[in-house]
């Protein structure tokens, strides 16, 4: 079982007891945080423009595709996301404290957990920043979760991302069809039988076990 709780971390009032996961460098230099979504973070400025510019952003590698809006954000963030005990949401910060994207963990539960929301929103200066999040964020779900395997789902033809969770040490496991349907102006994409098929790209389910990365860092030293 996980070994820390997911909802007291959530739930979390003091800024200085916010959970915050170094991000480093290859080098070993500390480039940024990921700073966990929590109650304490709610009130910060700009918080809920930028996750919320994000998402439209980002929209097309949802499954569910409509626009965002700050108050659907909020709304989800205090209903869905804050009170969920298998999920959590970390905003990626540089040095400073500028807010750069989102990176966060859902489907948690014994034994593994999956990347979700991974979503760079804006550009600077650190190098291969979002695959140095993936590492941190990797160390934390196989040490302070127990995970002993990591998913992720994505669109088959999101080369940009799948590249990076290659990198990462991700490697495909199953190629989910995907039936593409409209509704009240919101795009949605449901796992179906291949005959039922017509999104034209699949949902690559990709796996990282905790014995494949602890081979590519013995390689690595």
């Amino acid at each position: 079982m996980a070994q820390v709780d997911i909802v007291s971390l959530k739930e979390n009032a003091d800024p200085s007891k916010r959970l915050r996961l170094p991000i480093r460098s290859d080098s070993g230099r500390l480039v940024g945080e990921l700073q966990c979504i929590d109650r304490s973070m709610l009130g910060e400025p700009g918080l809920i423009c930028d996750l919320t510019a994000w998402r439209n952003q980002s929209m097309p590698f949802f499954l569910t595709q409509f626009t965002a809006t700050e108050e659907r954000t909020r709304s989800w963030l205090e209903s869905i996301s804050l009170p969920a005990a298998d999920r959590i949401l970390f905003v990626i910060c540089d040095p400073e404290g500028n807010r750069l994207g989102n990176f966060g963990v859902c489907n948690i539960r014994p034994g593994a957990a999956e990347f979700d929301n991974v979503i760079r929103g804006r550009m600077s200066s650190i190098g291969n920043l979002m695959f140095h999040c993936g590492e941190a964020l990797l160390e934390w779900m196989f040490s302070g979760l127990g995970a002993r395997m990591a998913e992720l789902h994505v669109f088959s033809h999101n080369e940009k991302a799948i590249g990076l969770y290659n990198r990462l040490g991700f490697a495909a496991a199953e190629s989910l069809p995907l039936r593409r349907t409209e509704e009240d102006g919101a795009v949605k994409y449901s796992i179906v039988d291949r005959s039922q098929a017509n999104a034209g790209f699949d949902y690559l389910r990709m796996e990282l076990p905790i014995e494949r990365l602890e081979d590519r860092i013995r390689r690595r030293s």
